[in-house]
């Protein structure tokens, strides 16, 4: 008998963060610390080494928290460039790559429940990631795109009445301790830290996404 069947009750809908837990991150890491850092080279006629490092300050200096960030168009008009953002997600469309253990784990969940997708980043770099993805979700939402915010547990109060379900009704999960984990309990959701560089123990933190089957039946089967 599937257990999961019987955490249906309590359990209607299943989050996923996108980056880092359903596709890994060279696909950003391509744009962010290659394509923009050659870009940069060519306009200022500097070798690779020294633009990279020039462009990886200036992304530190606005920090993760700053929604800029995570917007490759103010980049582009920061670092005077001349592209247009779909052609550099094109060229690096077959360089997304899928954890190998998403899809398999992604048929058996969605016959229990509605999945979900929750990103911090802005919906233009979701859908070269979603392509083979999409037909296992229901909704996707952007924090950026969609609320012009990061993710925080205000986020995920508007995403759950939006879907007209109660908080703890969701069990999300996602591999960023604050944007992820922190700001969804907060929001009163179930959470699993997904811990893919094993640094972290604890009782709702998994290194795998196939682990999230015990945590699911442990949690909602007692």
């Amino acid at each position: 008998m599937n257990l999961l069947v019987n955490c249906k009750k309590s359990l209607k809908i299943i989050s996923f963060d996108v980056d880092g837990t359903l596709v890994d991150l060279e696909y950003n890491d391509l744009i962010w610390f290659k394509e923009i850092p050659e870009l940069v080279a060519k306009k200022k006629k500097i070798i690779f080494e020294r633009s990279l490092k020039y462009v990886y300050e200036e992304y530190a200096k606005l920090g993760e928290h700053n929604l800029n960030w995570y917007d490759i168009n103010y980049w582009i008009s920061y670092f005077g460039l001349e592209i247009s953002p779909n052609k550099i997600f094109e060229k690096y469309e077959p360089q997304v790559q899928i954890y190998p253990e998403v899809i398999p784990l992604l048929e058996e969940l969605k016959k229990n429940f509605i999945l979900i997708v929750i990103t911090a980043m802005p919906r233009e770099f979701l859908i070269p990631k979603m392509k083979k993805l999409e037909k296992y979700f229901k909704f996707s939402f952007s924090a950026l795109s969609d609320f012009k915010e990061l993710k925080n547990s205000e986020i995920y109060s508007k995403i759950s009445k939006a879907l007209k379900v109660r908080p703890e009704q969701i069990l999300h999960i996602g591999d960023h301790w604050e944007f992820d984990y922190l700001a969804a309990q907060k929001a009163g959701m179930n959470v699993i830290y997904l811990d893919r560089s094993n640094t972290k123990k604890g009782k709702f933190i998994v290194n795998n996404l196939t682990e999230i089957k015990r945590v699911i039946r442990d949690k909602y089967n007692n």
